[in-house]
């Protein structure tokens, strides 16, 4: 159902409350901690990573850290649109016109 209308389970209220209250006095959280999802680490450095990406004087991690960054530049709906926009006007330039 649409916006979910005609969907209510109390199950899924209470425990959206349960969660809620486990922030109470907070003055900021994640979206990752509100849907209980594990924060991600970054490869490129994070806190206690002391190894790789001139941490360590090397770049060690680099080609991960850039197919990472890539990957997430392409799962981007706006950026995978721009392609179609552009594959879609290729297509129209490279037909030939017939009147």
């Amino acid at each position: 159902m649409y916006f979910g209308r005609n969907d209510y389970d109390p199950h899924v209220v209470n425990e959206a409350q349960t969660r809620l209250q486990s922030f109470q006095g907070a003055s900021s959280i994640s979206s990752n901690q509100y849907f209980g999802r594990e924060d991600e680490e970054d490869d490129l450095g994070g806190p206690g990573n002391t190894e790789g990406l001139l941490g360590d004087g090397s770049l060690a991690g680099l080609e991960s850290a850039a197919r990472n960054a890539y990957a997430r530049i392409l799962a981007n709906p706006d950026v995978q649109n721009v392609g179609d926009s552009i594959r879609t006007g290729a297509l129209k330039v490279r037909a030939p016109s017939r009147f």
